[in-house]
């Protein structure tokens, strides 16, 4: 996983932000993303610790350690794949979700963690940017409807384009 000594090596480097005025005159992301040299190295810091603490602090249990791997040997579009075998939204939940999973690397027992959070969100990013993420349509379409109660994941997930009742 990573460079084997690239958490020895390599410090911690997150993503900066921009300062308030910016962001209140603008709708924009504020999140200033790291560029593609600078997350392969971040991820070089993901050891092989053995077991894998980061699973267990991620809700949706992500292969971290895999796709830190994948990011750190350039391979891009296999660590999207990867991300995406078991989140099927990253781009909303590299972006609001709190990382526990950073909480619970092993490097964060003595030191920083690695940049879990900040990695996910470049992978997606790159995807996106590539062109390599297309919608899965369905092999068919139902007359049936659904109502999404909320602004919480599945809200996020929810087509614009489907017809809720009451309301469009």
């Amino acid at each position: 996983m990573g460079r084997p000594t690239g958490f020895l090596e390599i410090e911690r480097q997150d993503r900066g932000y921009d300062k308030p005025e910016l962001r209140r005159r603008s709708w924009k992301e504020f999140v200033k993303p790291l560029p593609d040299a600078e997350n392969r190295k971040q991820a070089a810091r993901c050891m092989d610790c053995g077991i894998p603490f980061c699973h267990e602090g991620c809700p949706v249990n992500n292969l971290i350690p895999d796709w830190n791997n994948l990011v750190y040997r350039d391979q891009w579009q296999m660590a999207l794949k990867t991300l995406h075998s078991t989140n099927n939204f990253p781009e909303f939940t590299g972006r609001v979700c709190p990382a526990p999973c950073e909480a619970a690397c092993t490097l964060n027992i003595d030191d920083n963690p690695v940049t879990i959070k900040t990695i996910e969100c470049a992978i997606i990013d790159r995807g996106w940017q590539e062109g390599w993420i297309e919608p899965i349509l369905p092999a068919q379409r139902t007359a049936k409807r659904v109502a999404v109660v909320g602004s919480g994941p599945a809200g996020l997930l929810a087509p614009s384009n489907w017809h809720v009742p009451g309301i469009g």
